[in-house]
């Protein structure tokens, strides 16, 4: 880890935590304010819809000007969306701070992995990218927790305010942080530009495990609630194996391949949400987290590596945009999919079927294995 990569990691984990705070909070806020099931999943999920809208702009942009400004401009949307939830009235208002809010996970991941990806040395870009997603995952095991804790004890709008000020806290890294010397791309803004076909196979694996996540992130905060047993139990167990796991998990890639390991992690994957559909208490849930983070943390530390290695230097960038783009659209649909399926059918239905979706993921990577 050269200084600016640590310099890097700890913005990027100052980012994720302000993130992570409101994760587990935004849905018994939304309630709080009067949203109703059906409702939440769509306005919570807008979110994704946003970030995935900015994410191929995003990409083009940080091949074509640079990843530092994006930064910046992330970090800053992060601060100024976390004060305004305390402003938002009812699902409108509560809409159109997620879209803002959407708009600022769109700018920071993506110009960051592309940072990441220009230092990384290509013999140990799976390793070096599990270290940097370990940022992610330590946030998320620290903050929904936390984010619940100070939410019951001093209400929502100190938390609003604590997320606003962790949001600075990476503004201020981020300055410090040297734009990395690279060529340049200059390819026109067109909307062919926007996305990179070489990284269209692990980009639409990702979406559809993002379609699964999507619904977990959203109901699960409710469901464990209904159960008395508190959900940030499940982000604390999950987000400590994924960052146990991602390392490794970078190794393996890096000596066997990224569709070996992506496609262990998504099987594991699919059987965490299986299993997610029946758990009824706090060890079953925590057993879950366990399952789901090994998988989680083997397969998009495998699936960002892999599409960092079917481009050249130069459209890194747009091959970010192409990742993370996938990523909220999958979020984004299973959320608002999961808000119809859980008023339609129940819980463990719609996990379940989050579960097949996953297992899909699995079949397309090993049907399109690339060369060595």
């Amino acid at each position: 880890m050269t200084a600016s990569l640590r310099l890097l990691w700890f913005g990027a984990f100052a980012f994720f935590l302000s993130f992570f705070l409101l994760l587990a909070v935004l849905p018994l806020y939304a309630r709080a304010v009067g949203v109703g099931d059906r409702a939440i999943g769509g306005v919570l999920g807008a979110f994704a819809f946003a970030a995935m809208l900015v994410r191929p702009w995003a990409g083009w942009a940080a091949d074509r000007h640079g990843r530092r400004p994006l930064m910046l401009a992330g970090a800053l949307v992060f601060a100024v969306a976390s004060l305004a939830y305390s402003l938002a009235a009812g699902a409108l208002g509560l809409l159109a701070v997620r879209l803002l809010h959407g708009c600022g996970m769109g700018l920071y991941p993506t110009a960051a992995s592309a940072v990441v990806a220009d230092l990384a040395p290509p013999a140990r870009r799976g390793a070096v990218m599990g270290t940097f997603g370990a940022a992610a995952n330590i946030a998320m095991a620290l903050a929904p927790i936390a984010g619940l804790a100070v939410a019951d004890r001093l209400g929502f709008v100190p938390l609003f305010q604590l997320a606003a000020c962790v949001a600075v806290v990476a503004l201020l890294l981020t300055q410090r942080l040297p734009e990395p010397a690279r060529s340049r791309a200059t390819i026109p803004f067109t909307p062919g530009a926007l996305v990179s076909v070489e990284a269209l196979v692990p980009s639409a694996v990702l979406f559809l495990v993002m379609l699964g996540y999507g619904a977990l992130v959203t109901f699960l905060p409710i469901h464990a609630r209904q159960q008395d047993v508190n959900p940030g139990l499940f982000f604390l167990v999950f987000a400590l194996v994924v960052t146990a796991v991602r390392n490794y998990a970078g190794h393996l890639s890096d000596r066997f391949g990224r569709v070996t390991v992506a496609a262990a992690g998504l099987g594991l994957a699919a059987a965490a949400l299986a299993a997610l559909a029946v758990a009824s208490d706090a060890s079953s849930l925590m057993a879950a987290g366990v399952i789901y983070g090994a998988g989680f943390g083997a397969l998009t530390t495998a699936l960002l590596a892999w599409c960092v290695d079917v481009v050249d230097d130069a459209n890194r960038g747009r091959a970010m945009g192409t990742y993370y783009t996938a990523l909220e659209l999958g979020i984004g649909l299973g959320s608002l999919g999961a808000g119809f399926g859980v008023e339609a059918v129940g819980f463990a239905p719609t996990f379940l079927g989050a579960a097949a979706a996953t297992l899909t993921g699995a079949a397309l990577a090993l049907s399109r294995r690339p060369a060595r």
